[in-house]
């Protein structure tokens, strides 16, 4: 029987995803959820469900010591079972970990793979410092779905005790500033800590802002919006949450941004 409202671990068999248990672990005792890992059948990954869920077992056995609340392991049939096992699963999280195996390394199928989700999913690598949830950025737009930041971000300051550092795009007009005010005005409801850090770049650039100033202002986590949709520039050159997960040197949480897919974290 499967077990509702977990937080998933996405990656390969071929290496322990240290980084992915490492995050999935803190936010699983802030949380109070349990963990799964879970991966699916590819033409391209040399190995049957057995030897997967012997590998899984092992992972498994390595840290459940430090998983309160649980740890078990899915292997699906085929990708095409994704979506709806993680949408009867009522998932609460989904954490990828890249590595250098093929299919693993590439970053566009893992977004492809995960637009539909109604839950917020997170990109780590392998060679991440530890991982470290005590400041968290948050690159606000114009776009008026980044409001739904808002709830996310409370998540942080209420289960983690992280300090959220509000980064409103510097643009010409208003709605960066006014969607800034209304996630504030969430945060203030629940006396969160909170700070502003003054962004140079506009809505276009500043979530890649906010992803590339994370050594200067010491936060371990940036949350963003995926693309609402893909034009041409997207297709050719990538869309701006891929070239922050490629350029990022700490997780990267995405949101969709369409109003009926959102569901708290907490």
């Amino acid at each position: 029987m499967l077990i509702k409202d977990q937080i998933f671990i996405f990656a390969s068999h071929e290496a322990y995803p240290d980084k992915a248990v490492d995050l999935a672990l803190k936010l699983s005792k802030g949380a109070e959820k349990p963990l799964c890992f879970l991966s699916y059948l590819d033409k391209k990954v040399k190995a049957d469900k057995g030897f997967i869920d012997k590998v899984h077992q092992d992972w498994i056995r390595k840290m459940e010591a430090d998983a309160p609340y649980g740890v078990s392991a899915h292997v699906l049939p085929s990708k095409a079972a994704f979506y709806p096992f993680m949408e009867n699963a009522e998932a609460s999280m989904l954490i990828f970990q890249l590595s250098e195996h093929k299919g693993y390394n590439k970053v566009q199928p893992f977004l492809t793979l995960s637009r539909e989700l109604r839950i917020p999913y997170i990109f780590t690598k392998p060679y991440f410092e530890p991982i470290n949830l005590s400041k968290v950025v948050i690159p606000v737009t114009f776009l008026i779905e980044d409001r739904e930041k808002g709830p996310f971000s409370s998540s942080f300051g209420r289960f983690f005790g992280s300090e959220l550092l509000m980064m409103p795009a510097n643009d010409y007009g208003s709605s960066a500033k006014k969607n800034t005010q209304a996630i504030v005005t969430l945060l203030d409801k629940f006396k969160l800590p909170y700070s502003f850090i003054e962004a140079k770049k506009d809505s276009f650039k500043v979530e890649l802002e906010a992803t590339l100033r994370c050594e200067e202002l010491q936060a371990g986590l940036v949350l963003i919006s995926a693309s609402r949709s893909y034009g041409l520039d997207d297709i050719l050159f990538g869309p701006k949450e891929l070239h922050c997960i490629n350029e990022a040197a700490v997780p990267i949480m995405l949101i969709n941004p369409r109003a009926d897919l959102y569901v708290l974290c907490g």
